[in-house]
């Protein structure tokens, strides 16, 4: 470079690092940040309406809990708090009003709060009269049922319209529900609870006018106000930064010029002129492979989705097809092209396409829904699943398309019921332990004073061997006598037998009690043990022993001689005898079918069996692969629940164990549960 090239290189220079630090003054992160504030004061407002309408939601009863509104006041505190915290460093007024807006915030949610603990006490006791109401008589003219009758009513008129009249009512009828001491504990129990409703109603609605009452309006627009100031003296200070940039930039455009006009030659020219048409030409052609490179990658994210991706035209044809909708609905593209978009669907009455395109703002480049459609879907072969439809609108020219995003939720749905029925079994599970538990509390009080009679049946034995001399004597030298209204001749023989048939009886309510705490008591969590199959066997039959006899004449017990330990749990082992046992007995159609249970060794020793067989009505053979799916049952109509043998085979399969079913309808039926043998 020539010594004089270097003057207009320095002012050149110079010009354009002014030009950059006046760009960089106009466009301070200032700005930026006073957007992030206003997104996170128009996101506090939503969060605001989003409070206000499960708050709504909580008092109508439309919500079945408050994690949802809990979730909504926590990001309310959450946003503005963090607004605080980021303003707080900015200037004292935006920081107050900022603080302004936390504290509006949490005096709401402390509101709400309360409103909160209110309302489910009021909506406990509401139910309690609903429940209630369920069980009043139809057409009753007893006094006591037709106060409660009227008191439903009059409760329930109060909870449309809670006045001070029927409040007034509903107080009087109360107090001659209190008079009348005849009603039971559940129509007792409506007293306080009517109290309660008469006293929260007006509170809950009141804490409900002042939680609506405090919006936070006022200091979100304080809030904006201060933001506008501020963004008012910022904007004034880039202007003229803005300004400036733009004088030294007429400034740099001028000597540019200047030094232009230097170059008068030819040549240089004609340079210039041909590097521009190089610089035009290579920009057309980057374009162009952007947009085939653009194109390129559209194509392949939509075949690589694992959604269908379909689009159609005006007409409702569809005009591209990616491979997720090749996969889901079974159509190639070639097949799919061209033809209806309703043909993809089940019910075509579910989504009306030109309704939807009829709803479309044409003026706009795109439009795209806010909700999605649960719809059914058919595959080529027929088929129809569950699936959810995304659907945006595009315009061209003066038609406008639809494109959907289709996915299939029948895995979904699968794990939805599969939920479902594990909640049934968890429930079914809690209602078996609370069983357990009073039957361990009923199982105690028996075999307290049963013990006393054993102890007093002994003493009596032994009492009456002492006094049989005694009372011999006295017949041999009077006569005849009476004891409790029978001659001694009678009782003498008779009294040992009774006191022995009451100690035996004992002892039998003993061995039940014992068999019955041991059924239920829970698991410790060890390892299995060596269990005998036959002594768990006899335990069930004498806790069934009344069940027994009920339903048949002829139970036959065949326990094999010296059978071989099994490792196992001995509830578990005896919840699954009990189990077998109580279906076996349920299928007999009269006393005189026969039900026996056998224990015996098989396949070559290796295992142990134990088989119960009855002469029940017998199971369908269609139902036989059934049987051990939870929730399954053919006793329906009398109370069965279907958890019966899933939970046998649950615990037989724990055990190493296998359940295998026959049957033949009219005849009976054969279940056998076999387990291996103790490895010691």
């Amino acid at each position: 470079m020539k010594i004089s090239a270097w003057k207009p290189t320095l002012v050149i220079v110079s010009l354009l690092l002014t030009l950059t630090y006046l760009w960089m003054q106009s466009t301070r992160p200032e700005l930026d940040q006073y957007k992030h504030w206003q997104a996170k004061l128009r996101l506090i407002e939503l969060r605001d309406a989003e409070l206000m309408r499960d708050v709504l939601l909580v008092r109508a009863g439309l919500l079945v809990n408050y994690d949802a509104l809990t979730l909504s006041g926590q990001n309310l505190v959450q946003l503005s708090q963090s607004l605080q915290a980021e303003l707080d460093p900015v200037g004292t007024q935006l920081a107050n009003l900022a603080g302004n807006l936390t504290n509006a915030v949490q005096q709401k949610l402390a509101l709400i709060e309360y409103l909160k603990s209110d309302n489910a006490l009021l909506r406990n006791s509401i139910m309690y009269f609903e429940d209630i109401g369920k069980t009043l008589p139809n057409g009753t003219k007893r006094v006591g049922n037709e106060v409660i009758g009227n008191l439903w009513q009059l409760m329930f008129s109060f909870l449309q319209a809670p006045e001070p009249e029927l409040a007034k009512k509903v107080e009087q009828t109360l107090d001659q529900l209190t008079k009348n001491t005849a009603q039971s504990k559940s129509y007792q129990g409506l007293i306080p609870h009517g109290r309660l409703i008469i006293e929260l109603l007006p509170k809950v609605d009141a804490l409900l006018r002042e939680v609506i009452d405090k919006p936070l309006n006022n200091q979100v627009d304080a809030l904006q106000r201060a933001f506008n100031d501020y963004s008012a003296r910022l904007e004034a200070r880039a202007q003229t930064y803005r300004l400036l940039l733009y004088l030294v930039a007429l400034l740099l455009v001028g000597y540019l010029l200047y030094q232009y006009l230097r170059l008068r030659t030819f040549s240089l020219d004609l340079q210039r002129s041909h590097s521009y048409l190089l610089q035009e030409t290579a920009e057309r052609l980057q374009a162009e492979a952007a947009l085939k490179e653009n194109e390129a990658r559209l194509r392949a994210i939509t075949d690589s989705a694992h959604e269908a991706i379909v689009s159609a035209d005006s007409w409702g044809n569809v005009m591209s097809w990616n491979r997720g909708a090749s996969l889901m609905f079974g159509y190639s593209a070639n097949q799919a092209l061209g033809k209806p978009f309703i043909n993809l669907l089940a019910k075509p009455a579910e989504f009306n396409y030109t309704e939807y395109l009829t709803k479309q703002d044409p003026n706009l480049v795109s439009n795209t829904t806010s909700s999605v459609l649960a719809i059914t879907g058919v595959r080529y072969d027929g088929h129809e699943f569950p699936l959810e439809l995304s659907l945006s609108s595009w315009v061209r020219g003066r038609s406008i398309f639809l494109t959907a995003i289709i996915r299939d939720i029948s895995v979904r749905k699968r794990l939805e019921e599969v939920g479902r029925q594990q909640e049934l079994q968890l429930i079914q599970a809690n209602k078996m332990t609370a069983l357990g538990t009073l039957v361990s509390g009923v199982a105690h009080e028996i075999n307290n004073p049963n013990q006393l009679i054993l102890f007093n049946s002994g003493l009596l034995a032994d009492v009456n061997q002492d006094v049989l001399e005694i009372l011999q004597e006295q017949y041999e030298l009077t006569g005849e006598f009476t004891l409790a209204g029978l001659p001694y001749s009678e009782m003498r023989t008779a009294l040992p037998i009774l006191i022995h048939d009451i100690n035996d009886g004992a002892k039998r309510i003993e061995r039940i009690v014992a068999d019955l705490k041991n059924y239920v008591r829970p698991q410790n969590g060890k390892s299995f043990l060596s269990v005998s199959l036959n002594d768990v066997v006899e335990r069930s039959v004498r806790l069934l022993k009344h069940l027994i006899s009920s339903k048949t004449d002829h139970f036959n017990l065949h326990l094999a001689e010296s059978l071989v330990l099994i490792q196992g749990d001995p509830q578990q082992l005896g919840q699954v005898v009990v189990n077998l046992l109580v279906n076996a007995l349920d299928a007999l159609a009269d006393k005189q079918k026969a039900v026996t249970v056998s224990t015996f060794m098989t396949d070559n020793g290796s295992h142990v069996c134990l088989e119960v067989r009855d002469e029940g009505i017998g199971i369908a053979e269609e139902h036989l692969e059934q049987l051990c799916d939870p929730f399954f049952t053919t006793k329906q109509a009398s109370g069965g629940t279907g958890l019966g043998l899933a939970i046998s085979a649950s615990l037989v399969h724990a055990h190493r164990g296998r359940l295998s079913f026959s049957s033949t309808l009219g005849q009976g039926s054969i279940v056998q549960a076999i387990f291996p043998v103790s490895q010691y």
